[in-house]
This record gives structure tokens, sequence and C-alpha cells, in this order.
């Protein structure tokens, strides 16, 4: 509007100008706002969202403290429900499925357990999660002397930080199956796999036990 002579020419000039391209301006603008305001809600919707999902998680690793009480039992199979039906894409609905695994344990019920788990392994690919789910289902066919089995699901566990379980429960399997040689290496392995200043007592008895025998 540099060229323009005269205040009447540029009045005039802009009144054109915004009878062309005023609405379309104000449309911008509108959705410019709505954008920034809409996520700013998104943000603290997901937030709360999130806020939710931990509280419930805390209460539920609260109850499972004492899982021998059954209203904890019972507790837990709520929350870990609850979790999985209203905040099953986070994190906490995931790990719920241990504790989940856990009450069928303590019940007795280790089929029901190892489903439990084989289903939320199912459902990820966190390797953190997926190796520590593989170790609880390990120790449960374990428990059923369902000896290849655990083996072979203790073998799945890649994770380096769980070297140490790892080795200790093939250790625990080997022994079970009568391989004394073959624990011992596992749990001189794990023993190993601890690192300086870290102490494991159960491990060591274990280890000490064999060299007696």
């Amino acid at each position: 509007m540099s060229d323009l002579k005269t205040e009447e020419e540029q009045i005039e000039a802009f009144k054109a100008w915004w009878k062309k391209n005023g609405v379309m301006l104000v449309i911008a603008i509108a959705l410019g706002l709505g954008g920034y305001f809409g996520f700013q809600a998104w943000k603290a919707s997901q937030e709360n969202y999130t806020s939710e999902a931990s509280s419930l998680y805390q209460n539920l690793v609260q109850a499972a403290a004492d899982l021998s009480d059954e209203d904890n039992q019972q507790t837990v199979t709520f929350i870990a429900n609850q979790l999985s039906e209203d905040y099953g894409d986070t994190g906490y609905a995931m790990f719920a499925q241990l504790f989940l695994a856990r009450v069928d344990a303590e019940q007795g019920n280790f089929d029901g357990a190892i489903d439990a788990l084989d289903s939320a392994i199912a459902k990820t690919d966190d390797v953190t999660f997926v190796s520590i789910a593989n170790l609880r289902v390990a120790r449960l066919m374990l428990q059923k002397e369902a000896y290849d089995n655990a083996m072979s699901r203790v073998e799945k566990v890649s994770a380096d930080e769980f070297t140490v379980q790892k080795q200790e429960l093939i250790g625990d399997v080997l022994l079970s199956q009568g391989d004394r040689d073959g624990a011992r290496v596992a749990y001189e392995k794990a023993s190993q796999a601890l690192g300086a200043g870290v102490s494991h007592p159960l491990l060591e008895i274990k280890l000490k036990d064999l060299v007696k025998g």
C-alpha cells in the first residue's frame, strides 16, 4: 500500500482487501487458537490419565505386598483388571499382569498364571517386560516339574540385566533334574554376573551345598 497517495485511498484499499481476505484470516486465527488450546486440553487430559493409572498401580503394589491375604488377592485382581480395561495402553496395565499371575500362583493355579503371562507377552515387544515374564513362566513350569519347558522358556530371556536370574534359574532346573555339575556351572555364572560388591546370600548357599556334596 506504499504507493497510495491519501489516507482515504489506504482505507478504501484495506476495506477491499478485508472484504476479499478478512473472513479467511479470522478462520485461520480461530483455527490456530483452537489448535493451541485443544492441544493444551489434550495434554492435560493425558497427564490426568497417566496419573490415574499410576495411582491405581501404586495401590496394586501395596496390596501385593502380602498375597497370602485373600482380601489383598481380591484387591490386586480387581485393580489389575481395571488397569487392563481402562488403561490398557499404559505400561502400568502391562506390569499389572505380573501381579495378576502372582495371585493365580498363590492360589495354586499355575496354568492360569502361565496363561496370564503369555497373554501379556503376546501384547508387547518390551524386552524388559518379556524377560521378566519369561522368568516367571519358567519358575512356574519348574514348580510343575515341566523341566524341558522351563529350560526352553528361561533360554528366551535375552535382556543382559537379567543374566543373574537367568543363570540361577538354569541352575535350579538342572539341579532338579539331578545334574549337579551343570547346576554348579550355572550358579557360578550367576555369581560372576553379580558384579563387585553385590551379594546374593541364597545363591551363595546353593553353591556351597554343591561344593559340599
